[in-house]
């Protein structure tokens, strides 16, 4: 009897011996991934130190400096990696169209998918299909809609808004302003000129709405992003981890969005009855994606399509102008150089018009500018989105990445848009903001490497589909 409890225990003991030696020597000896470096000691065996990292904030500081000590493809948890070369890298990624890991899933509202949090193949090209017309660069150009809104916003909104701060002699705080000139530009196509939000003309509060939007995307947002199923258990026993105001503040701006739905959708009944008096109120995107979502999503009752519909322009909501109206006003030589071509290429906005205002210049006369579209692609790329865009690898195949074979399944993959934006191999002083590196000695636009450059708006079939709505906004 003691002999067989003896061996018991042996038995017992070597397996536990053989089970942890080889939990120790997978990660680090035998995986695939041990052939890539480790951005901390720690990396093979634990997620701990990169959940750390990143709950501080620290994540694109600490992975960049591991990248320029180790190279372009570093790992950061046991399932984990990142990658900062573009060929054999990024492009594998993003053109491959790897699916989203359930980081994405934050970005839901009234419990509906959009394109950006959309984590497979297939229900991304169902989002992307109900927009897809409305963004493309042609349909842009042409838009009387658009065209309407924009010179209404810029010359009724924007312009008066400059005139009276100088007038009473009141500072122009110019962040607010940016984001108050984006969210009416882009919500005016959205939803039509009399159902976007009032910003500009302060019909609407900027600095109630920005509140919100922080407290929404606030530091803890973290848990449900990077530990979501252990998030969950615990809001089961009570203990949540996302502070009220952040639930609170998504409430809210649910209801600001679905307002102006709810009037979008009147708007459209009266264009249906041809009582629709200004062309310019037409909510374009929002019948697209109205009439897409009744086609595709037909099983859903009225209430469930208009929160898929609201949750689907959530997607679209762009503070873009920024960092460029910031890098611009640091440089009174940039200023004057961009003005004299817009004077020379566009004379119309210096010549009074009956109504002793001025007229903006076409798309078509914007798209010509070499200076202006150095300005956008050097601000883009100085400042380019600042989180790691994760994919995961195919679930059916091993992949190559940055010279490394055999990547296997279900491995998170991240990539900073700053890596490839202020590579020292492809730019001199990256973090210098120079216009001028994106023209040759003539002064006409380089047309450069694309993507592997400036890759603003990621790539591939999951790339943002309103950027060319935003470099629409931008000039």
């Amino acid at each position: 009897m003691v002999f067989q409890d003896s061996y018991a225990v042996t038995f017992a003991a070597a397996f536990l011996v053989v089970a942890l030696s080889y939990h120790l020597l997978h990660p680090l000896c035998i995986s695939p991934l041990a052939k890539v470096p480790n951005a901390h000691w720690s990396s093979p065996l634990s997620s701990l130190w990169i959940l750390v990292t990143r709950y501080r904030g620290q994540e694109l500081h600490t992975v960049r400096q591991a990248h320029i000590k180790l190279g372009p493809i570093v790992r950061l948890g046991p399932r984990d990696i990142s990658i900062s070369c573009f060929e054999d890298g990024i492009r594998t990624v993003y053109h491959g169209g790897f699916d989203k890991p359930p980081w994405f899933s934050f970005f839901n509202y009234y419990g509906s998918e959009n394109a950006f949090c959309s984590l497979t193949k297939k229900s991304h090209s169902t989002h992307r299909r109900r927009i897809a017309a409305v963004y493309t660069k042609s349909a842009l150009s042409k838009s009387p809609q658009l065209a309407a809104v924009t010179e209404t916003i810029l010359l009724a909104g924007l312009v008066p808004r400059m005139e009276n701060d100088m007038l009473t002699s009141q500072q122009t705080d110019l962040l607010e302003l940016s984001y108050s000139m984006c969210l009416d530009l882009v919500n005016a196509y959205l939803f039509g000129q009399s159902n976007g939000s009032r910003f500009l003309t302060k019909g609407e509060d900027i600095k109630s709405f920005l509140e919100h939007y922080e407290h929404r995307y606030c530091a803890e947002s973290f848990w449900p992003q990077e530990l979501p199923r252990f998030t969950r258990m615990l809001e089961r026993v009570g203990v949540r981890l996302l502070p009220k105001r952040a639930s609170a503040s998504k409430k809210w701006l649910e209801s600001w969005m679905m307002a102006m739905c709810e009037a979008a959708d009147a708007t459209m009944r009266m264009a249906e009855k041809s009582t629709l008096e200004n062309p310019a109120d037409f909510p374009t995107v929002y019948a697209s994606v109205r009439g897409a979502t009744d086609q595709d999503s037909s099983h859903l009752d009225a209430h469930c399509k208009q929160s898929e519909v609201a949750s689907e322009l959530f997607d679209h909501m762009g503070l873009v102008l920024a960092y460029t109206l910031y890098y611009l006003s640091q440089k009174p030589t940039a200023q004057r150089r961009l003005r004299e071509e817009i004077a020379f290429a566009a004379p119309e906005m210096h010549r009074p018009s009956s109504s002793n205002s001025f007229n903006l210049p076409s798309a078509a006369t914007l798209d010509k500018l070499p200076y202006l579209s150095a300005i956008i692609c050097e601000s883009l790329r100085m400042r380019p989105n600042s989180t790691p865009l994760p994919r995961i690898t195919p679930a059916n195949a091993s992949v190559r990445l940055a010279g490394i074979e055999g990547i296997p399944p279900g491995v998170r993959v991240n990539a900073f848009q700053w890596f490839v934006h202020r590579d020292p191999k492809k730019w001199d002083r990256v973090d210098e903001w120079i216009p001028e590196r994106w023209l040759d000695g003539d002064g006409k636009l380089l047309k450069g490497s694309g993507e592997s450059q400036l890759w603003g708006f990621c790539s591939g079939p999951r790339m943002c589909a309103g950027s060319n709505l935003s470099q629409y906004h931008r000039k």
